[in-house]
């Protein structure tokens, strides 16, 4: 399958005609002051959205026709195909709303005037989710069974955000079940083992979580089944003596039970609070007496007065002396005084919990107490039916707790089969690994060829590519330099060489597909930009030389991207390699002659 044409039923988008081999959408920064911006808006990348969008893919609000669809409402976009069969099928996207598709299957080409004059399409108005079905139908990539085309669009469209890793694109986001089988099978692995291996990788992985939840549940590792029956064992008894108890209203153990905790708590608890009582009470007393006592009633005043009525001479010195000594009492006083009221607090606020502790006690010795002297069973019955329940919830927590240690059991028994199940298939796959791998002429062997081939041959350098399990039991995929010893080097982290490695993994699997029915065009946005001028020259070549393998190679390129000007020698483009020129004077040259969005 090749594209033979981009069109829409809008004016302000001209036709693309794509060659059959090597295509390029040309972008000329004709004002100079232009040539140093990093972005110029001509439309050269969303080219290959557009063919993107008219292979079905999703609809997406960030997309750029549905962000602006008030600009592009109107906008209908086909895109027609050159299937292996020597048929042409144009797809037909309407971008309101967007999910609905019309196919035109016919033995020419037909191009938009063509269209135009139709009467009627092969389908029309076809659901989305049909369309692909169908889509998927006249393509025919059984080599792609079990996954649709859609997995493999990815690859056939590289955007700038899919250089990022030769192997895992962008819209790769999501868990590695969702992307890492399609990727073995890809690379010329059996999908089936793959699939199996990351879906009980899921299944091991869930079973881990039960086991860990439950385990926090209910008490850690250390849940003992045994000791749990031994302690539901004894539980049942007490249950079953009670019960019994309540059935021939034999109350003599349940009496003799209330009569100890009468006799040897509650009585002697009583005893001992009244005693602390009385002492209390005698310790207050003597407390508040002691503070009545300490008053200072001798002044100095009345004392010089009455040594004047007797005819003695009452000094000066004297009288300050008597002061003093009375300020001394007075504050030693008040510092014994504190003290004492100190205490005093304490033994009240002692002395107040006594006084709330007595009344529940005697209220519990009167239960039981009542509970001894009621003539009625009733009342006892009541009490005992209230235990008996007690005794029931209780066994019946245990007995929740068995049936979770037994279900913590039965988890690590499947979580053990799991891991044993897991590791034969990840055996059978590692065996696979290894069988591909020394085989040159398996799949694998040829895509792993045809990549060393292209990076050598534009870098001069060696580059390998790799299947590995790693230690968690996933698979790694490697596409990586490696130097004069064979130990991987840093060239991989460079942009551009980043790029190239996606770009030789998409040309060789496309070439180790030839004999297949499957894709022979493969669009790679800014495909030279940032190489060197001998560099570029080089991949212009290694893309010609995949178009006389059969394969279209389509990329977008600004002028200054160019080895040497159009035309100018072998290694740089021909003028006949320009599908579409864009420019900036002007709206004429965008690849929607209209004012920007």
């Amino acid at each position: 399958m090749r594209l033979r044409r981009l069109y829409s039923d809008q004016p302000e988008f001209d036709e693309i005609v794509f060659n059959d081999g090597v295509s390029a959408v040309f972008a000329e920064i004709r004002i100079p002051s232009n040539r140093d911006l990093d972005t110029h808006n001509l439309g050269k990348t969303t080219v290959g959205e557009l063919i993107d969008f008219c292979l079905l893919r999703g609809k997406h609000d960030k997309f750029f026709l549905f962000k602006h669809q008030a600009r592009f409402a109107d906008f209908t976009f086909r895109l027609e195909l050159a299937l292996d069969d020597d048929t042409f099928l144009t797809i037909s996207r309407p971008v309101s709303p967007g999910s609905r598709i019309d196919f035109l299957k016919a033995d020419t080409s037909t191009g938009p005037e063509e269209i135009s004059r139709l009467d009627q399409w092969d389908h029309t108005n076809v659901s989305f989710d049909r369309a692909k079905k169908l889509l998927d139908g006249w393509l025919g990539f059984t080599a792609l069974a079990p996954w649709g085309y859609r997995k493999l669009a990815g690859y056939l469209v590289r955007s700038q955000s899919d250089y990022q890793d030769v192997f895992q694109l962008n819209k790769f986001s999501g868990k590695h079940v969702d992307w890492k089988p399609f990727v073995a099978h890809l690379l010329g692995m059996s999908s089936q083992p793959v699939i199996a291996l990351y879906e009980k990788r899921e299944e091991l992985a869930a079973a881990d979580s039960r086991l860990q939840t439950l385990t926090q549940e209910w008490g850690g590792d250390d849940v003992d089944a045994s000791l749990l029956d031994g302690l539901i064992a004894v539980k049942r008894r007490e249950v079953a003596v009670s019960a019994e108890a309540l059935e021939s209203f034999n109350f003599d153990i349940e009496d003799r039970d209330v009569v100890v905790e009468v006799v040897e708590v509650v009585e002697a608890e009583i005893a001992q609070l009244n005693e602390e009582r009385y002492e209390l009470l005698q310790i207050l007393e003597r407390l508040s007496e002691s503070l009545a006592d300490e008053q200072i009633v001798f002044r100095t005043k009345d004392a010089a007065k009455l040594f004047a009525e007797a005819g003695v001479v009452f000094g000066e010195q004297l009288t300050r002396n008597f002061d003093q000594l009375v300020e001394f009492n007075r504050k030693i006083t008040q510092e014994r005084r504190g003290e004492i009221e100190s205490q005093l607090a304490a033994g009240q606020a002692r002395l107040e919990a006594i006084e709330i502790a007595l009344p529940a006690l005697n209220a519990r010795r009167a239960e039981s107490l009542e509970f001894l002297r009621e003539s009625e069973a009733l009342e006892k019955y009541k009490l005992l039916g209230r235990d008996l329940a007690t005794l029931r919830a209780d066994l019946q927590i245990l007995e929740a707790r068995r049936t979770a240690a037994g279900r913590l059991l039965e988890l690590r028994r499947e979580q053990r089969e799991l891991v044993e199940e897991t590791g034969r298939i990840q055996t059978a796959v590692e065996n696979e690994i290894e069988e591909i791998s020394k085989d040159d002429t398996s799949r694998f062997g040829q895509i792993r060829q045809y990549f060393t081939e292209i990076v050598h041959e534009v870098l001069g350098q060696n580059a390998i590519l790799a299947i590995k399990v790693n230690g968690s039991g996933g698979l790694d995929f490697v596409a990586e330099f490696v130097g004069d010893g064979g130990k991987a080097t840093s060239g991989d982290k460079g942009t551009s060489y980043k790029k190239l490695l996606c770009i030789a993994f998409d040309l060789a699997f496309l070439r180790a597909y030839l004999n297949e029915s499957f894709p022979r065009f493969v669009y790679h946005d800014g495909a030279l930009e940032q190489l060197e001028p001998r560099k570029r020259q080089k991949l212009i070549s290694v893309l010609r030389e995949y178009e006389g393998h059969g394969l279209q190679p389509i990329i977008s390129l600004l002028d200054s991207d160019l080895p040497e000007p159009l035309d100018a020698n072998s290694g740089t483009m021909k003028s006949s390699e320009i599908v579409k020129i864009l420019h900036d004077e002007g709206e004429s040259g965008r690849l929607f002659t209209m004012a920007p969005w």
